[in-house]
């Protein structure tokens, strides 16, 4: 499971006593900054049964430290499952950049997608902007967004992570991003960049014009 919300206090120990309750706990980890060594806030939980990880996240009344933490399923793919999918989905990657398109997102993907976009891909580096598009006539999602990172090596690290892994349920699709004319619109304004509100639709499209 991934676990974001988590107070800072929250060490491994803590964090592994708090979901020992739903069934046998492999390992929990909370994930800190290289740098300072602090908690960034998150954390992966693995469970040796399924059914116990469905249990935790069934639990909407769990609070650890005073704060109800947001849980989801993170898969984890095999090389050989995302070339499958890259075929499947006739995938072709661009250039390299410092911005990842983010496709396919879900209608379930509310307001929340933010914070969860800042938090996942914030593991693999410094993000500066976030942009979730929305249409400009109705305001409704166009169901794929933008994560800038300040550095490309970092976006290329979150791209070889995170593709095809599974967000809001459903497994997301990344290319690279070129930077864009900030005039194009189409999105409601948040923070560190533009946020769509409720990212959902097919993901199909990139909305590059």
């Amino acid at each position: 499971l991934w676990v974001g919300n988590l107070s800072w206090n929250v060490d491994d120990a803590w964090l592994k006593s708090e979901f020992e309750t739903y069934g046998e706990v492999i390992s929990a980890r909370v994930q800190v900054d290289r740098a300072s060594g602090r908690s960034r806030g998150f954390a992966y939980v693995e469970f040796k049964e399924m059914s116990a990880a469905q249990a935790a996240i069934a639990d909407s009344s769990k609070e650890i430290d005073g704060r109800a933490p947001r849980l989801d399923f993170a898969p984890v793919r095999t090389a050989p499952d995302q070339t499958k999918r890259a075929r499947a989905f006739d995938d072709k990657v661009s250039e390299p950049s410092s911005i990842l398109f983010v496709g396919n997102l879900s209608f379930d993907a509310t307001e929340d997608a933010y914070v969860l976009f800042m938090e996942k891909f914030g593991e693999y580096g410094e993000v500066v902007n976030i942009r979730l598009p929305t249409d400009r006539e109705t305001g409704q999602p166009k169901g794929f967004g933008y994560v800038e990172f300040g550095q490309q090596a970092d976006a290329v690290k979150a791209f070889d992570a995170l593709k095809g892994q599974e967000l809001f349920g459903r497994p997301i699709r990344l290319d690279y991003s070129q930077p864009r004319d900030s005039s194009s619109g189409g999105s409601r304004g948040g923070r560190g960049g533009d946020r769509g509100g409720r990212g959902g639709g097919r993901g199909g499209d990139r909305g590059r014009g």
